[in-house]
């Protein structure tokens, strides 16, 4: 039998295809890579309580601005200005789970690298080196997975793509920042950043102009560039403000700078001298210094003028607060590819064998040795418990056993208390049985009288006060905390009890006089 083809028979046009694969190869395979390395299970301990906003949004069609998940502050009357965020996390989860906001995740990085990469114009050399320090870099921030400081750092980038686009002389993509920023104030706090960004550039870009420009028109565009930079920051400025809270969220945001109640929480804090991640800080610090040499000795120095101010002051406060660190491996972009770009082989085929190598090398070791493969095969609540260090079978005693939310009689009455990391876990899955008392909302509020749940709670948590003394009768506690230890004191004491303990979690109930 003869078989007929239905096209004409050609002989394959191999310098297309041979274009087409160094297409895919240099331009498209660096971000499969990020996106492969960027595949994290989500295990943000305020996961659950975000979902929880965003589900009552989409159930009641406003936004929830009064606590009504804790047992502690109710009512409180809370600026969420991650309220955007919530709607985006519950969206895709609520679709597609676990595995959707590890997708979503992994997305946004490879975004951020994209914008950084084209705002710059990275050679594909540049990428193979950059990157992986990058993500390695970045992964105790990327491995959280879907949060809305993912979703700030994308914003970070896309601001620096915009202004690098003007730089050019695009002029019109400055138009869209205060188009960005109104997007970023309802998607996190840290706006604020992208506002200091902006001011900070643009004052070092009046700087350039008058330093590059001769006497003749030097006052005239000096000027003009104020002008412009002065217009775009207003512009920013009255763009944030389109905001269900308005101009609240300044108010919000503000709390989170010299307030002593960050000491507490550990992204407010440094890193631990002499750790790994403080010793990672040290490296890109020396990276920064060694690029600074190459771009003074190539005078390069008042044409980069602009980029130059922003990392040097994040790398200082990278020192003091831990947060700093991973916007600032991003900006630092424009100053680090100088040391790439000195170390590249002088052949072209050196140099593109090499970065190809290494883009291979890391795409087969984060195909085949990801170790979140296993958890994102069959994601489920008990595998985030295994990155939190919760767990469902206590929570499950607690509601049925010390609470009997399911009779409706509790066998124990008195105020309980709940581990903070583990607010937001109880809320999605446990509430309403199970109120927690303070959740990861609640580290800075305060009512008008002063009180404040955090206060109340982290002296307890820490063993600073006495559990015994205070007026809960029924601790849900992490073994890992302090007062773990002094209620098991108590218990051999006989003065509480604990009627359900696991590796995880220990269920505590005052015994009764």
């Amino acid at each position: 039998m003869i078989y007929s083809y239905p096209f004409p028979k050609k002989y394959i046009d191999m310098k297309a295809f041979v274009s087409l694969g160094k297409l895919f190869l240099f331009q498209f395979f660096p971000y499969v890579v990020v996106f492969t390395a960027s595949l994290y299970f989500p295990n943000d301990s305020d996961l659950g309580w975000h979902l929880a906003y965003g589900e009552y949004f989409f159930q009641i069609g406003t936004i929830l601005k009064e606590n009504i998940f804790s047992t502690t502050m109710v009512g409180f009357p809370w600026v969420n200005s991650s309220w955007g965020t919530d709607l985006v996390t519950y969206s895709i989860f609520s679709q597609f789970g676990f595995v959707g906001l590890s997708v979503a995740a992994a997305l946004v990085i490879t975004l951020i690298f994209f914008f950084l990469s084209r705002a710059f114009r990275l050679t594909f050399w540049e990428r193979a080196l950059l990157f992986p320090i990058m993500l390695f870099m970045e992964m105790p921030m990327f491995e959280v997975s879907f949060r809305g400081h993912l979703l700030t750092l994308l914003f970070v980038a896309i601001l620096y793509f915009l202004l690098r686009r003007y730089e050019e002389g695009k002029w019109k993509f400055l138009l869209l920042i205060p188009a960005l920023f109104t997007l970023w104030a309802n998607i996190h706090g840290a706006f604020i950043l992208g506002l200091g960004l902006v001011g900070i550039w643009h004052g070092l870009y009046v700087v350039r102009t008058f330093l590059n420009t001769d006497k003749k028109d030097r006052v005239r565009k000096t000027l003009s560039a104020i002008r412009t930079g002065f217009l775009l920051l207003s512009a920013s400025i009255a763009g944030t403000l389109i905001h269900p809270f308005g101009i609240k969220i300044y108010e919000e945001s503000l709390k989170h700078f010299g307030n002593p109640l960050q000491r507490f929480i550990i992204e407010w804090l440094p890193f631990d001298r002499f750790s790994l991640l403080w010793w990672t800080l040290i490296a890109w610090e020396l990276l920064i210094f060694v690029s600074f040499a190459v771009i003074i000795k190539e005078k390069k120095f008042t044409k980069l003028l602009p980029w130059i101010g922003a990392p040097v002051l994040l790398l200082i406060l990278s020192f003091f607060v831990r947060r700093y660190t991973w916007p600032l491996i991003l900006i630092s972009l424009p100053l680090i590819r100088q040391t790439a770009r000195i170390i590249k082989p002088t052949l072209d085929d050196v140099s593109t064998s090499i970065a190809v190598f290494i883009f291979v090398s890391l795409y087969g070791y984060y195909l085949f040795f990801n170790p979140s493969k296993a958890f994102l095969a069959q994601p489920t609540w008990n595998m985030y418990c295994e990155f939190i260090k919760c767990s469902p079978q206590s929570a499950e005693f607690l509601r049925s056993q010390i609470l009997r939310q399911s009779s409706g009689q509790a066998d124990y009455s008195g105020k309980l208390m709940t581990f903070y990391n583990w607010g937001g876990w109880i809320i999605w899955n446990y509430f309403p049985d199970i109120q927690p008392s303070i959740d990861g909302r609640m580290h800075l509020w305060q009512d008008e009288k002063g009180y404040s749940a955090f206060i109340e709670y982290y002296p307890y948590e820490q063993n600073w006060k006495d559990i015994d003394e205070s007026s809960y009768d029924i601790v849900y506690m992490t073994t890992a905390k302090p007062v773990h230890r002094r209620l098991m004191e108590l218990v051999s004491e006989n003065k509480w009890s604990a009627p359900y303990s696991d590796p995880y979690a220990t269920v505590f109930v005052r015994n009764k006089k």
